[in-house]
Protein backbone atom coordinates (compact mmCIF):
# COMPACT_ATOMS: atom_id res chain seq x y z
CA UNK A 1 0.00 0.00 0.00
CA UNK A 2 2.90 2.34 0.58
CA UNK A 3 3.69 2.31 -3.05
CA UNK A 4 0.11 2.65 -3.80
CA UNK A 5 -0.24 5.80 -1.53
CA UNK A 6 2.75 7.42 -3.20
CA UNK A 7 1.33 6.79 -6.65
CA UNK A 8 -2.01 8.31 -5.67
CA UNK A 9 -0.20 11.64 -5.17
CA UNK A 10 -0.21 11.96 -8.95
CA UNK A 11 -4.03 12.18 -9.01
CA UNK A 12 -5.65 13.88 -10.77
CA UNK A 13 -3.26 13.59 -13.71
CA UNK A 14 -3.92 16.14 -16.44
CA UNK A 15 -3.62 15.37 -20.11
CA UNK A 16 -0.26 17.03 -20.50
CA UNK A 17 -0.40 17.51 -24.20
CA UNK A 18 -4.00 18.63 -24.59
CA UNK A 19 -3.36 21.82 -22.63
CA UNK A 20 -0.91 24.66 -22.96
CA UNK A 21 2.32 24.18 -21.01
CA UNK A 22 3.50 26.65 -18.39
CA UNK A 23 6.44 28.42 -20.00
CA UNK A 24 9.14 30.20 -18.03
CA UNK A 25 10.74 32.61 -20.52
CA UNK A 26 14.11 34.06 -19.56
CA UNK A 27 16.20 36.51 -21.56
CA UNK A 28 19.83 35.56 -21.05
CA UNK A 29 20.90 39.17 -21.38
CA UNK A 30 18.70 40.04 -18.38
CA UNK A 31 19.15 36.80 -16.42
CA UNK A 32 19.28 37.60 -12.68
CA UNK A 33 22.19 36.38 -10.60
CA UNK A 34 20.02 35.02 -7.77
CA UNK A 35 17.40 32.31 -7.34
CA UNK A 36 14.37 32.56 -9.64
CA UNK A 37 11.00 31.44 -8.28
CA UNK A 38 7.83 30.58 -10.15
CA UNK A 39 4.49 28.94 -9.34
CA UNK A 40 2.67 26.56 -11.76
CA UNK A 41 -0.27 24.18 -11.79
CA UNK A 42 0.43 20.67 -10.52
CA UNK A 43 0.66 18.08 -13.29
CA UNK A 44 1.40 20.59 -16.01
CA UNK A 45 4.29 20.42 -18.42
CA UNK A 46 6.81 23.10 -17.39
CA UNK A 47 8.99 24.50 -20.18
CA UNK A 48 12.08 26.51 -19.33
CA UNK A 49 13.11 28.57 -22.34
CA UNK A 50 16.20 30.78 -22.49
CA UNK A 51 16.54 33.17 -25.42
CA UNK A 52 19.24 35.49 -26.73
CA UNK A 53 22.16 33.17 -26.11
CA UNK A 54 24.61 32.05 -28.74
CA UNK A 55 24.88 28.29 -28.35
CA UNK A 56 28.00 28.13 -30.46
CA UNK A 57 29.88 30.13 -27.85
CA UNK A 58 28.68 28.52 -24.64
CA UNK A 59 28.52 25.17 -22.92
CA UNK A 60 24.96 24.88 -21.66
CA UNK A 61 23.58 22.44 -19.13
CA UNK A 62 20.10 22.39 -17.65
CA UNK A 63 19.20 19.68 -15.12
CA UNK A 64 15.88 19.29 -13.39
CA UNK A 65 14.88 17.50 -10.20
CA UNK A 66 11.41 17.09 -8.69
CA UNK A 67 10.82 16.78 -4.96
CA UNK A 68 7.86 15.75 -2.84
CA UNK A 69 7.89 16.69 0.85
CA UNK A 70 6.59 14.83 3.92
CA UNK A 71 5.92 11.42 2.36
CA UNK A 72 7.43 9.26 5.13
CA UNK A 73 4.64 7.47 6.95
CA UNK A 74 4.75 7.58 10.80
CA UNK A 75 5.11 4.22 12.54
CA UNK A 76 1.74 4.57 14.26
CA UNK A 77 0.03 4.43 10.86
CA UNK A 78 1.96 1.36 9.68
CA UNK A 79 -1.02 -0.92 10.40
CA UNK A 80 -2.76 0.77 7.49
CA UNK A 81 0.02 -0.25 5.14
CA UNK A 82 0.54 -3.50 3.22
CA UNK A 83 3.85 -4.92 2.10
CA UNK A 84 4.56 -5.41 -1.58
CA UNK A 85 4.66 -9.01 -2.78
CA UNK A 86 6.13 -10.47 -5.93
CA UNK A 87 3.66 -12.16 -8.28
CA UNK A 88 5.22 -15.55 -7.66
CA UNK A 89 2.65 -18.32 -7.96
CA UNK A 90 3.15 -22.07 -7.49
CA UNK A 91 2.84 -24.32 -10.51
CA UNK A 92 0.03 -26.82 -11.04
CA UNK A 93 1.03 -30.08 -9.26
CA UNK A 94 -0.93 -32.06 -11.85
CA UNK A 95 1.42 -34.63 -13.48
CA UNK A 96 1.66 -34.86 -17.28
CA UNK A 97 -1.42 -36.27 -18.94
CA UNK A 98 -1.64 -40.06 -18.94
CA UNK A 99 -2.53 -43.03 -16.73
CA UNK A 100 -0.15 -41.79 -14.02
CA UNK A 101 -2.75 -39.17 -13.15
CA UNK A 102 -5.88 -39.56 -15.24
CA UNK A 103 -8.63 -41.23 -13.27
CA UNK A 104 -9.63 -44.29 -15.32
CA UNK A 105 -12.32 -46.31 -13.59
CA UNK A 106 -11.83 -49.00 -16.24
CA UNK A 107 -8.60 -49.94 -14.46
CA UNK A 108 -10.42 -50.58 -11.19
CA UNK A 109 -10.78 -54.28 -10.32
CA UNK A 110 -13.42 -54.04 -7.60
CA UNK A 111 -15.62 -51.19 -8.81
CA UNK A 112 -18.68 -53.43 -9.07
CA UNK A 113 -18.63 -53.71 -5.27
CA UNK A 114 -18.91 -49.96 -4.66
CA UNK A 115 -20.54 -48.59 -7.82
CA UNK A 116 -23.00 -46.53 -5.76
CA UNK A 117 -20.14 -44.56 -4.19
CA UNK A 118 -18.07 -44.42 -7.38
CA UNK A 119 -20.67 -42.65 -9.53
CA UNK A 120 -21.00 -39.45 -7.42
CA UNK A 121 -17.22 -39.45 -6.85
CA UNK A 122 -16.54 -39.49 -10.60
CA UNK A 123 -18.94 -36.58 -11.11
CA UNK A 124 -17.46 -34.40 -8.36
CA UNK A 125 -13.92 -35.39 -9.38
CA UNK A 126 -14.52 -34.32 -13.00
CA UNK A 127 -16.30 -31.11 -12.02
CA UNK A 128 -13.53 -30.05 -9.65
CA UNK A 129 -10.60 -30.95 -11.91
CA UNK A 130 -12.22 -29.29 -14.94
CA UNK A 131 -12.46 -26.08 -12.95
CA UNK A 132 -8.86 -26.49 -11.77
CA UNK A 133 -7.73 -26.92 -15.38
CA UNK A 134 -9.58 -23.72 -16.27
CA UNK A 135 -8.00 -21.97 -13.26
CA UNK A 136 -4.45 -22.73 -14.32
CA UNK A 137 -5.13 -21.79 -17.91
CA UNK A 138 -6.60 -18.49 -16.75
CA UNK A 139 -3.74 -17.95 -14.28
CA UNK A 140 -1.20 -18.44 -17.07
CA UNK A 141 -2.86 -15.73 -19.16
CA UNK A 142 -3.23 -13.44 -16.16
CA UNK A 143 0.44 -13.78 -15.16
CA UNK A 144 1.52 -13.06 -18.73
CA UNK A 145 -0.63 -9.90 -18.82
CA UNK A 146 0.70 -8.69 -15.46
CA UNK A 147 4.25 -9.39 -16.58
CA UNK A 148 3.82 -7.35 -19.78
CA UNK A 149 2.20 -4.43 -17.95
CA UNK A 150 5.01 -4.47 -15.38
CA UNK A 151 7.52 -4.46 -18.24
CA UNK A 152 5.68 -1.44 -19.63
CA UNK A 153 6.39 0.46 -16.40
CA UNK A 154 10.11 -0.24 -16.79
CA UNK A 155 9.76 0.86 -20.39
CA UNK A 156 8.02 4.04 -19.22
CA UNK A 157 10.98 4.74 -16.90
CA UNK A 158 13.32 4.34 -19.86
CA UNK A 159 11.26 6.85 -21.82
CA UNK A 160 11.36 9.29 -18.92
CA UNK A 161 15.12 8.88 -18.63
CA UNK A 162 15.53 9.55 -22.35
CA UNK A 163 13.12 12.50 -22.23
CA UNK A 164 14.85 14.10 -19.23
CA UNK A 165 18.43 13.71 -20.51
CA UNK A 166 19.82 17.22 -20.44
CA UNK A 167 23.24 16.70 -22.00
CA UNK A 168 22.29 14.83 -25.20
CA UNK A 169 21.10 15.66 -28.68
CA UNK A 170 17.78 14.87 -30.31
CA UNK A 171 19.32 12.34 -32.77
CA UNK A 172 20.75 10.44 -29.79
CA UNK A 173 17.46 10.67 -27.91
CA UNK A 174 15.56 9.39 -30.96
CA UNK A 175 18.03 6.52 -31.35
CA UNK A 176 17.58 5.54 -27.69
CA UNK A 177 13.81 5.84 -28.03
CA UNK A 178 13.68 3.53 -31.04
CA UNK A 179 16.03 1.02 -29.38
CA UNK A 180 14.03 0.89 -26.13
CA UNK A 181 10.70 0.64 -27.94
CA UNK A 182 11.92 -2.03 -30.36
CA UNK A 183 13.11 -4.11 -27.40
CA UNK A 184 9.79 -3.66 -25.60
CA UNK A 185 7.73 -4.61 -28.67
CA UNK A 186 9.88 -7.66 -29.52
CA UNK A 187 9.82 -8.90 -25.93
CA UNK A 188 6.08 -8.45 -25.50
CA UNK A 189 4.71 -8.90 -29.00
CA UNK A 190 1.31 -10.36 -29.75
CA UNK A 191 1.64 -13.37 -32.00
CA UNK A 192 4.45 -13.28 -34.54
CA UNK A 193 4.60 -9.53 -35.21
CA UNK A 194 7.97 -7.81 -35.33
CA UNK A 195 8.87 -4.27 -34.32
CA UNK A 196 8.20 -1.65 -36.98
CA UNK A 197 10.93 0.65 -38.28
CA UNK A 198 9.18 4.02 -38.00
CA UNK A 199 8.57 5.98 -34.84
CA UNK A 200 4.83 6.35 -35.52
CA UNK A 201 4.23 2.66 -36.25
CA UNK A 202 6.22 1.64 -33.18
CA UNK A 203 3.98 3.77 -31.00
CA UNK A 204 0.92 2.12 -32.56
CA UNK A 205 2.38 -1.31 -31.70
CA UNK A 206 3.07 -0.25 -28.11
CA UNK A 207 -0.49 1.02 -27.75
CA UNK A 208 -1.87 -2.21 -29.21
CA UNK A 209 0.19 -4.31 -26.77
CA UNK A 210 -0.94 -2.26 -23.77
CA UNK A 211 -4.61 -2.36 -24.82
CA UNK A 212 -4.48 -6.10 -25.51
CA UNK A 213 -2.86 -7.12 -22.22
CA UNK A 214 -4.91 -4.67 -20.16
CA UNK A 215 -8.03 -6.34 -21.58
CA UNK A 216 -6.58 -9.83 -20.96
CA UNK A 217 -5.71 -8.91 -17.37
CA UNK A 218 -9.17 -7.47 -16.75
CA UNK A 219 -10.93 -10.50 -18.23
CA UNK A 220 -8.78 -13.09 -16.47
CA UNK A 221 -9.01 -11.22 -13.17
CA UNK A 222 -12.78 -11.71 -13.19
CA UNK A 223 -12.39 -15.31 -14.38
CA UNK A 224 -9.91 -16.17 -11.62
CA UNK A 225 -12.04 -14.62 -8.92
CA UNK A 226 -15.06 -16.64 -10.07
CA UNK A 227 -13.09 -19.88 -10.48
CA UNK A 228 -11.55 -19.63 -7.01
CA UNK A 229 -15.01 -19.26 -5.55
CA UNK A 230 -16.37 -22.20 -7.56
CA UNK A 231 -13.38 -24.45 -6.80
CA UNK A 232 -13.63 -23.84 -3.06
CA UNK A 233 -17.32 -24.69 -3.27
CA UNK A 234 -16.71 -27.82 -5.38
CA UNK A 235 -13.93 -29.05 -3.08
CA UNK A 236 -16.37 -29.72 -0.23
CA UNK A 237 -18.63 -32.28 -2.00
CA UNK A 238 -15.53 -33.83 -3.60
CA UNK A 239 -14.01 -34.47 -0.17
CA UNK A 240 -17.28 -35.97 1.08
CA UNK A 241 -17.59 -38.25 -1.95
CA UNK A 242 -13.92 -39.26 -1.69
CA UNK A 243 -14.24 -40.09 2.01
CA UNK A 244 -17.33 -42.25 1.33
CA UNK A 245 -15.60 -44.04 -1.53
CA UNK A 246 -12.43 -44.83 0.43
CA UNK A 247 -14.48 -45.95 3.42
CA UNK A 248 -16.42 -48.34 1.18
CA UNK A 249 -13.18 -49.64 -0.33
CA UNK A 250 -11.90 -50.56 3.13
CA UNK A 251 -14.99 -52.65 3.80
CA UNK A 252 -14.08 -55.09 1.01
CA UNK A 253 -10.40 -55.35 1.93
CA UNK A 254 -10.78 -58.64 3.80
CA UNK A 255 -12.83 -60.38 1.11
CA UNK A 256 -11.08 -59.01 -1.99
CA UNK A 257 -7.88 -60.24 -3.54
CA UNK A 258 -4.88 -58.37 -2.15
CA UNK A 259 -3.61 -57.38 -5.61
CA UNK A 260 -7.04 -56.09 -6.65
CA UNK A 261 -7.40 -54.07 -3.47
CA UNK A 262 -3.90 -52.63 -3.78
CA UNK A 263 -4.51 -51.71 -7.43
CA UNK A 264 -7.77 -49.89 -6.69
CA UNK A 265 -6.41 -48.24 -3.56
CA UNK A 266 -3.39 -46.83 -5.43
CA UNK A 267 -5.53 -45.47 -8.30
CA UNK A 268 -8.07 -43.79 -6.04
CA UNK A 269 -5.51 -42.51 -3.54
CA UNK A 270 -3.48 -40.87 -6.29
CA UNK A 271 -6.54 -39.27 -7.89
CA UNK A 272 -7.73 -37.89 -4.54
CA UNK A 273 -4.26 -36.81 -3.37
CA UNK A 274 -3.33 -34.97 -6.55
CA UNK A 275 -6.72 -33.25 -6.70
CA UNK A 276 -6.34 -32.06 -3.10
CA UNK A 277 -2.81 -30.87 -3.87
CA UNK A 278 -4.15 -28.87 -6.81
CA UNK A 279 -6.76 -27.21 -4.60
CA UNK A 280 -4.18 -26.45 -1.89
CA UNK A 281 -1.77 -25.01 -4.45
CA UNK A 282 -4.51 -22.82 -5.86
CA UNK A 283 -5.26 -21.57 -2.36
CA UNK A 284 -1.57 -20.88 -1.72
CA UNK A 285 -1.57 -18.64 -4.81
CA UNK A 286 -4.22 -16.32 -3.38
CA UNK A 287 -1.77 -13.69 -2.07
CA UNK A 288 0.19 -13.60 -5.32
CA UNK A 289 -2.99 -13.32 -7.38
CA UNK A 290 -4.25 -10.59 -5.06
CA UNK A 291 -0.98 -8.72 -5.63
CA UNK A 292 -1.43 -9.08 -9.38
CA UNK A 293 -4.96 -7.71 -9.12
CA UNK A 294 -3.64 -4.72 -7.15
CA UNK A 295 -1.05 -4.09 -9.87
CA UNK A 296 -3.71 -4.17 -12.58
CA UNK A 297 -6.13 -1.96 -10.64
CA UNK A 298 -3.36 0.56 -9.91
CA UNK A 299 -2.20 0.44 -13.53
CA UNK A 300 -5.66 1.36 -14.78
CA UNK A 301 -6.38 3.82 -11.98
CA UNK A 302 -3.25 5.84 -12.75
CA UNK A 303 -3.85 5.60 -16.50
CA UNK A 304 -0.33 4.32 -17.09
CA UNK A 305 -1.02 3.74 -20.78
CA UNK A 306 -1.53 7.45 -21.41
CA UNK A 307 1.50 8.30 -19.28
CA UNK A 308 3.59 6.00 -21.49
CA UNK A 309 2.15 7.42 -24.70
CA UNK A 310 2.73 10.99 -23.53
CA UNK A 311 6.31 10.20 -22.48
CA UNK A 312 6.87 8.74 -25.95
CA UNK A 313 5.42 11.73 -27.81
CA UNK A 314 7.37 14.33 -25.86
CA UNK A 315 10.65 13.08 -27.38
CA UNK A 316 10.65 15.41 -30.40
CA UNK A 317 13.22 17.60 -32.16
CA UNK A 318 14.22 20.77 -30.40
CA UNK A 319 13.76 23.48 -33.01
CA UNK A 320 14.57 26.62 -31.12
CA UNK A 321 17.07 27.99 -28.63
CA UNK A 322 17.24 26.12 -25.36
CA UNK A 323 14.09 24.33 -24.24
CA UNK A 324 13.95 22.14 -21.14
CA UNK A 325 10.66 20.42 -20.24
CA UNK A 326 9.64 18.59 -17.07
CA UNK A 327 6.44 17.61 -15.29
CA UNK A 328 5.55 19.50 -12.12
CA UNK A 329 4.23 16.36 -10.44
CA UNK A 330 5.65 16.95 -6.97
CA UNK A 331 5.73 19.79 -4.45
CA UNK A 332 8.71 21.52 -5.98
CA UNK A 333 10.52 21.47 -9.30
CA UNK A 334 13.99 22.92 -9.56
CA UNK A 335 15.87 23.86 -12.74
CA UNK A 336 19.61 24.30 -12.26
CA UNK A 337 20.90 26.45 -15.11
CA UNK A 338 24.60 26.42 -15.78
CA UNK A 339 25.96 28.42 -18.68
CA UNK A 340 29.67 28.95 -19.23
CA UNK A 341 31.85 29.83 -22.21
CA UNK A 342 33.49 27.07 -24.17
CA UNK A 343 37.25 26.81 -24.08
CA UNK A 344 37.62 28.05 -27.65
CA UNK A 345 35.27 30.97 -27.38
CA UNK A 346 36.38 34.55 -27.59
CA UNK A 347 33.40 35.66 -25.50
CA UNK A 348 34.38 37.47 -22.34
CA UNK A 349 31.09 36.76 -20.66
CA UNK A 350 31.85 34.57 -17.62
CA UNK A 351 28.47 32.84 -17.92
CA UNK A 352 26.02 32.29 -15.14
CA UNK A 353 24.75 29.61 -12.79
CA UNK A 354 21.36 30.02 -11.10
CA UNK A 355 18.42 27.88 -10.04
CA UNK A 356 14.79 28.28 -11.07
CA UNK A 357 12.46 27.09 -8.29
CA UNK A 358 8.95 26.09 -9.33
CA UNK A 359 6.36 25.58 -6.61
CA UNK A 360 3.32 23.62 -7.68
CA UNK A 361 -0.29 24.37 -6.89
CA UNK A 362 -3.25 22.17 -7.60
CA UNK A 363 -3.31 18.38 -7.47
CA UNK A 364 -4.28 16.39 -4.40
CA UNK A 365 -1.51 15.44 -1.98
CA UNK A 366 -1.13 13.19 1.06
CA UNK A 367 1.46 13.75 3.77
CA UNK A 368 1.98 12.88 7.41
CA UNK A 369 2.78 14.56 10.69
CA UNK A 370 3.19 13.52 14.31
CA UNK A 371 2.70 15.38 17.54
CA UNK A 372 0.62 16.15 20.62
CA UNK A 373 -3.17 15.78 20.91
CA UNK A 374 -5.75 17.04 23.39
CA UNK A 375 -9.00 15.05 23.33
CA UNK A 376 -12.12 16.39 25.03
CA UNK A 377 -15.90 16.05 25.07
CA UNK A 378 -18.90 15.65 27.34
CA UNK A 379 -18.93 13.39 30.41
CA UNK A 380 -19.73 10.29 28.38
CA UNK A 381 -16.52 10.83 26.37
CA UNK A 382 -14.43 9.99 29.46
CA UNK A 383 -14.13 6.76 31.41
CA UNK A 384 -16.56 6.80 34.35
CA UNK A 385 -16.66 4.90 37.63
CA UNK A 386 -19.66 4.06 39.77
CA UNK A 387 -20.46 3.15 43.39
CA UNK A 388 -23.24 1.56 45.34
CA UNK A 389 -24.74 3.86 47.98
CA UNK A 390 -26.74 2.55 50.88
CA UNK A 391 -30.37 3.65 51.17
CA UNK A 392 -31.48 4.91 54.54
CA UNK A 393 -34.17 2.67 55.94
CA UNK A 394 -33.75 0.09 53.17
CA UNK A 395 -30.90 -2.29 54.05
CA UNK A 396 -31.78 -4.78 51.29
CA UNK A 397 -31.27 -2.40 48.35
CA UNK A 398 -28.56 -0.05 47.14
CA UNK A 399 -28.52 2.87 44.73
CA UNK A 400 -26.17 3.16 41.70
CA UNK A 401 -24.38 6.53 41.69
CA UNK A 402 -21.65 7.93 39.40
CA UNK A 403 -18.40 9.18 40.91
CA UNK A 404 -17.33 12.70 40.03
CA UNK A 405 -15.17 12.89 36.91
CA UNK A 406 -12.39 15.45 37.17
CA UNK A 407 -10.92 14.88 33.72
CA UNK A 408 -11.53 17.65 31.24
CA UNK A 409 -9.05 16.57 28.54
CA UNK A 410 -7.17 13.41 27.60
CA UNK A 411 -3.62 14.06 26.30
CA UNK A 412 -2.22 11.74 23.66
CA UNK A 413 0.59 11.29 21.16
CA UNK A 414 -0.27 10.37 17.60
CA UNK A 415 -0.03 10.91 13.89
CA UNK A 416 -2.20 12.44 11.19
CA UNK A 417 -2.48 11.92 7.47
CA UNK A 418 -3.31 15.16 5.67
CA UNK A 419 -5.21 15.33 2.39
CA UNK A 420 -5.21 18.62 0.54
CA UNK A 421 -5.25 20.45 -2.74
CA UNK A 422 -1.90 22.21 -3.12
CA UNK A 423 -1.95 26.01 -2.75
CA UNK A 424 1.71 26.54 -3.60
CA UNK A 425 2.03 28.90 -0.61
CA UNK A 426 3.46 28.55 2.89
CA UNK A 427 -0.07 28.31 4.32
CA UNK A 428 -1.84 25.05 3.47
CA UNK A 429 -5.36 24.04 4.62
CA UNK A 430 -6.08 20.30 4.62
CA UNK A 431 -8.38 17.53 5.75
CA UNK A 432 -6.88 15.29 8.43
CA UNK A 433 -7.41 11.69 9.49
CA UNK A 434 -5.28 9.84 12.01
CA UNK A 435 -4.84 7.99 15.25
CA UNK A 436 -3.39 8.80 18.66
CA UNK A 437 -2.45 6.78 21.71
CA UNK A 438 -3.47 7.92 25.18
CA UNK A 439 -2.30 6.37 28.42
CA UNK A 440 -3.82 6.50 31.87
CA UNK A 441 -5.67 3.87 33.81
CA UNK A 442 -5.90 2.15 30.42
CA UNK A 443 -4.06 2.54 27.14
CA UNK A 444 -6.28 3.07 24.11
CA UNK A 445 -6.34 4.28 20.55
CA UNK A 446 -8.27 7.38 19.54
CA UNK A 447 -9.36 7.91 15.94
CA UNK A 448 -9.49 11.39 14.47
CA UNK A 449 -11.12 13.23 11.58
CA UNK A 450 -10.85 16.96 11.13
CA UNK A 451 -9.24 19.93 9.42
CA UNK A 452 -5.68 21.21 9.52
CA UNK A 453 -3.75 24.38 8.82
CA UNK A 454 -0.06 23.91 7.97
CA UNK A 455 2.46 26.74 8.09
CA UNK A 456 5.84 26.43 6.40
CA UNK A 457 7.28 24.82 3.32
CA UNK A 458 9.96 22.21 3.85
CA UNK A 459 9.43 21.97 7.62
CA UNK A 460 5.95 22.68 8.89
CA UNK A 461 3.98 23.06 12.10
CA UNK A 462 0.37 21.97 11.73
CA UNK A 463 -2.63 22.89 13.88
CA UNK A 464 -5.60 20.52 13.61
CA UNK A 465 -9.12 20.40 15.03
CA UNK A 466 -11.95 17.94 14.59
CA UNK A 467 -13.74 14.91 15.92
CA UNK A 468 -12.39 12.06 18.04
CA UNK A 469 -13.85 8.56 18.22
CA UNK A 470 -12.73 6.59 21.28
CA UNK A 471 -13.89 3.88 23.63
CA UNK A 472 -15.23 5.04 26.99
CA UNK A 473 -15.97 2.86 30.02
CA UNK A 474 -19.55 3.62 31.09
CA UNK A 475 -22.32 2.06 33.12
CA UNK A 476 -23.56 -1.23 31.69
CA UNK A 477 -26.59 -0.86 29.45
CA UNK A 478 -28.46 -3.10 31.91
CA UNK A 479 -28.51 -0.31 34.50
CA UNK A 480 -29.16 3.40 34.83
CA UNK A 481 -27.69 6.02 37.12
CA UNK A 482 -29.82 6.38 40.25
CA UNK A 483 -31.32 2.93 39.76
CA UNK A 484 -32.17 1.05 42.97
CA UNK A 485 -31.11 -2.59 42.83
CA UNK A 486 -31.06 -5.52 45.26
CA UNK A 487 -27.91 -5.47 47.31
CA UNK A 488 -27.65 -9.23 47.32
CA UNK A 489 -27.39 -9.48 43.52
CA UNK A 490 -24.95 -6.59 42.91
CA UNK A 491 -21.97 -7.56 44.99
CA UNK A 492 -19.49 -4.75 45.72
CA UNK A 493 -18.86 -3.35 42.22
CA UNK A 494 -20.98 -1.90 39.46
CA UNK A 495 -20.80 -3.58 36.04
CA UNK A 496 -19.46 -1.35 33.23
CA UNK A 497 -19.06 -1.69 29.46
CA UNK A 498 -17.00 -0.04 26.74
CA UNK A 499 -18.84 2.16 24.24
CA UNK A 500 -17.54 4.14 21.26
CA UNK A 501 -18.18 7.83 21.85
CA UNK A 502 -17.58 10.97 19.83
CA UNK A 503 -15.63 13.93 21.15
CA UNK A 504 -13.25 16.54 19.80
CA UNK A 505 -9.53 17.06 19.54
CA UNK A 506 -6.94 19.76 19.15
CA UNK A 507 -3.52 18.80 17.87
CA UNK A 508 -0.19 20.45 17.23
CA UNK A 509 1.92 18.27 14.96
CA UNK A 510 5.09 18.56 12.92
CA UNK A 511 6.33 17.22 9.60
CA UNK A 512 9.49 15.51 10.79
CA UNK A 513 10.83 14.47 7.39
CA UNK A 514 10.77 15.83 3.86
Amino acid sequence: MKRLLSLLLLLPVADLYAQSPDTILINYQDLPKSKIKRRVSHGNMVVLEIININKSRYNIQVNNTSTNFFLQQPEILSKLDGSSLELNTSEDPKPPAGPAFSFNDGALKLKALWQAELTPFKASYKKLNDKLDNYWESLKKFKKAVEVLQHSLYYKNELIAIKDACDGTYPQAEKNLLAATTTFVNNNKIGEETAAASKELLLAQVTNILDHYTQVATTEKATLEQLVKEINEAAKPFKEDADKLMAKLLTVKKTAKADDFTNDNLILDKAIRVTNERVETMQSNEEAVKKGIEIIDSYKLLDQKNLIVNSYKVINPVNYTIRQAAIADKDELKFDIKIEPKDNTICADPGIQTPVIVRTYGGFKLDFSTGFFLNFGNNNFFDQSYRLDSISGDPDNVKIEKNDNRNKVVPALGALMHVYYRTGWDFQPALAVGVSLSTGSTTKFNYHLGVSAAIGREQRFIASFGWTLTQATLLSSKYQEGQIVPKATMGTTVETESFYKWGNFLAITYNLTR
